[in-house]
């Protein structure tokens, strides 16, 4: 039995833990068109941005603003990471309407009314990688994801939303709506293992294959690596929180644009601070909104019963998993093993802004802690407050 559209879109508003759909969208006829041949067939051949890195270990993560990019078709992509152990492709966080707007069928498929959403795949972003390919872990600051694999695996590793310190948050190199961790995942050095050893979080793992989706709650911290060649789409779904969200986050732009050498995903030079202040303010007025909203509601409410996830995947067996914790002795085992996969000899330190390579470097420091949460929760409750 598979659960209504309306109650797979009240889990993902309510429930706040990684889920795991399965056997939804695998006989769904939109979804069915992106089968592998056929999508390979309709991306035709549409020179496409892969980021380049290395299956190298590296000191640093390898940050994506430090990858050269390689346009190929479709086919040069899978021609070449076949033949190509050293390097690693990825077509990723691509908007899909940008890249295929001509290409009407393949928006369609995408399909997530099958969760209760009206969105398509002029709303997903599209995900296309090698072995090896992978996103720093990091955490997105306002929306909730939905992640659909369409072919081979991808690796997620996930962590509570209130992991931060525990895995050294940073805002360099700055993206908006992302807040990066400082270790290096892909290939931890040592003493990134050192720093494993001391998170208390409950991580949480999963391999997701073809045909599952996976629904990743607003700040759940995560790195994602492919384990062969892989395909997935995903979809940020708005929350009523994240007007706040936003505010943070345009208050970090804000700071980050007056600080000169920030390795950045954009040019913080050209910020335009007329729009940043007009988003600033609206997103100060929706806050308030919603605080007086929630004010008004009566104290009496209407009992609601919560969902709970074991409830739901013992009615939906098979199609509803929850993700189980990872103790510290299997954390520490992937983590081991990463460690080791790539030899000591060949490790090398990828090119970064001189000014902020040195971990111990006294303006990234500063940076760091002028954009930390606790600076920016002070500033935001002030101007909510004010």
């Amino acid at each position: 039995m598979t659960p209504s559209r309306d109650l797979l879109k009240q889990i993902i508003l309510e429930i706040n833990e990684p889920v795991l759909f399965n056997e939804i969208i695998n006989h769904d006829n939109n979804w069915n068109k992106l089968e592998l041949n056929n999508f390979i067939k309709l991306l035709g051949d549409n020179k496409l941005p892969f980021r380049v890195g290395k299956n190298k270990a590296t000191i640093e993560p390898q940050w994506d603003i430090n990858c050269h990019v390689q346009s190929m078709t479709i086919n040069e992509f899978m021609e070449i990471s076949d033949d190509n152990n050293e390097d690693w492709f990825y077509f990723d966080y691509k908007y899909m309407h940008e890249w295929f707007n001509e290409k009407p069928e393949i928006l369609e498929a995408v399909d997530w009314k099958l969760f209760g959403f009206e969105k398509s795949g002029k709303d997903s972003t599209l995900w296309i990688g090698s072995k090896g390919a992978h996103t720093n872990c990091h955490q997105d600051t306002y929306g909730c994801n939905l992640i659909a694999q369409l072919h081979g695996r991808k690796e997620w590793l996930l962590f509570p939303p209130d992991s931060g310190a525990q895995l050294k948050q940073t805002r360099i190199p700055y993206e908006e709506s992302t807040i990066y961790s400082k270790y290096n995942f892909f290939s931890p050095t040592k003493s990134d293992r050192e720093a494993f050893e001391r998170v208390n979080k409950a991580a949480k793992y999963i391999v997701l294959k073809q045909g599952q989706v996976l629904f990743v709650p607003k700040g759940w911290w995560h790195y994602v690596e492919s384990l062969d060649f892989s395909i997935s789409v995903n979809v940020w779904l708005p929350l009523e929180s994240d007007n706040e969200g936003r505010l943070r986050e345009a208050v970090t732009k804000f700071l980050m644009s007056k600080m000169d050498n920030v390795p950045a995903a954009e040019d913080l030079r050209s910020v335009d601070l007329k729009n940043l202040s007009v988003l600033m303010q609206h997103c100060v007025d929706e806050c308030k909104k919603l605080r007086e909203k929630n004010d008004e509601i009566p104290k009496k409410k209407v009992k609601i019963t919560p969902l709970v996830l074991s409830d739901l995947v013992n009615e939906y067996p098979g199609v509803i998993t929850a993700i189980g914790d990872l103790n510290k002795e299997e954390l520490s085992r992937i983590i081991s093993f990463k460690n080791s996969r790539f030899k000591r000899e060949y490790k090398i330190n990828l090119d970064v802004d001189k000014s902020f390579n040195d971990d111990n470097d006294i303006l990234k420091t500063v940076v760091d802690r002028f954009c930390s949460p606790d600076i920016i929760d002070v500033i935001v409750n002030s101007l909510l407050n004010d």
